[in-house]
């Protein structure tokens, strides 16, 4: 009896752990700025991101990348999505979302060194 329970319990634990798995989506965003998001090619070389709230303020990418130490920027989108291909692989990334009511953007934090793998 206690065999069985045993390897009822380890039968159950394998299930959970792989449904675990198989329950993140596979498009999990990877940064953030309120609804808006981006998440990015597992090589660092594309990134795809959105405006996900109705507010008509314009949001990018902020990202680095191994091809320049120079900050880059992807093009604005208002109210739909857009796919960033970067030379080199990404270094780093963030959303930014514009602030029409000031100088001074809203900015997501950073994914963080390294993004290419992440």
């Amino acid at each position: 009896m206690r065999r069985t329970i045993i390897a009822a319990l380890g039968a159950l634990g394998v299930s959970a752990a792989s449904v675990g798995l198989w329950a993140t989506p596979a498009g999990a965003s990877d940064v953030t700025q309120g609804s808006d998001w981006a998440t990015h090619a597992y090589d660092g070389t594309w990134f795809d991101y959105c405006d996900g709230e109705d507010d008509n303020h314009s949001v990018w990418g902020g990202y680095y990348t191994t091809a320049s130490s120079a900050y880059q920027t992807s093009s604005p989108v208002n109210g739909y999505c857009s796919t960033e291909f970067v030379n080199g692989v990404l270094t780093n990334l963030r959303m930014v979302e514009d602030n029409p009511s000031s100088g001074t953007n809203y900015y997501g934090a950073w994914h963080g060194y390294p993004v290419a793998g992440n």
